[in-house]
């Protein structure tokens, strides 16, 4: 389902002939100098690029530039979306999706008290990696082509790693059922990568690496966006799932 376009020119790796104009000069003198230095397209991770990203985000400045968010959607988590945007992940978050999950009756009694007691939010429980104060997305779609990355299994278990993280291995139970609630869910939001006054995000391997690596030719160039702000309902362009023709171009990805 597609949202309200915002105003400001919007940018998606993917696209080329979307990148500003002098962002394609920047890009293209790396990408000729990684040539030059013998990278191949698929070593572009390989190449120092790290003193650039800040130029990169800067030019940037005036854009939006399009990001994926992989999840599982019960109906009204996606109706939450489109009225409130994507929250920040923290406890309060999990606490409110385990609750309403509860009170319309996804969850029972104890897989509620379960997951609400032991979950990445959870002082104590919490394992290895930083996932909460953070919105997490990809900054390309090739995860969706090439099967790259780990988004298969968040398109697999509901709730996000959050949540599911410690019970998909060791409790078969409760995995599956949280393999049955809501539906694979790609949210495409439009972040403002370089907006003054806010903590910039954190991106991997960098957002300079992702624009060099597709100019070398390497589609699944890509990186993970960790965002440190919500993300308005205004700049959320679309939520589709299986029997959404955006979603269905993508035959490998989950379809229940």
């Amino acid at each position: 389902m597609l949202m309200k376009p915002v105003g400001l020119p919007i940018v998606d790796v993917d696209v080329p002939a979307t990148w500003p104009t002098p962002l394609v000069g920047l890009v293209g003198e790396l990408a000729d100098k990684a040539r030059l230095s013998g990278h191949a397209p698929e070593n572009y991770q390989d190449v120092d690029l790290t003193s650039h990203e800040d130029t990169a985000l800067a030019l940037l400045d005036g854009h939006l530039v399009r990001a994926r968010h992989h999840t599982r959607l019960l109906d009204h988590e996606k109706d939450a979306i489109r009225a409130q945007g994507l929250r920040l992940l923290d406890a309060q978050l999990v606490n409110d999706r385990l609750s309403q999950a509860h009170k319309l009756g996804y969850l029972t009694e104890a897989e509620h008290e379960t997951l609400r007691t032991a979950n990445e939010t959870v002082p104590g429980k919490r394992g290895p990696g930083r996932r909460e104060d953070q919105v997490c997305l990809t900054l390309s779609a090739a995860p969706q082509t090439h099967e790259v990355g780990g988004i298969y299994r968040l398109l697999t278990y509901w709730g996000g790693e959050a949540i599911y993280w410690q019970h998909c291995e060791g409790s078969p139970a409760l995995a599956a059922k949280l393999r049955s609630l809501g539906v694979p869910s790609v949210v495409t939001a439009l972040l403002d990568l370089a907006a003054p006054g806010q903590e910039w995000p954190s991106i991997f391997p960098s957002l300079v690496h992702v624009f060099v690596g597709k100019a070398l030719g390497h589609d699944p160039a890509d990186a993970d966006v960790f965002y440190k702000s919500p993300i308005p309902p205004q700049r959320i362009e679309s939520i589709v799932s299986p029997g959404d023709v955006a979603y269905d171009r993508f035959p490998g990805l989950p379809r229940g």
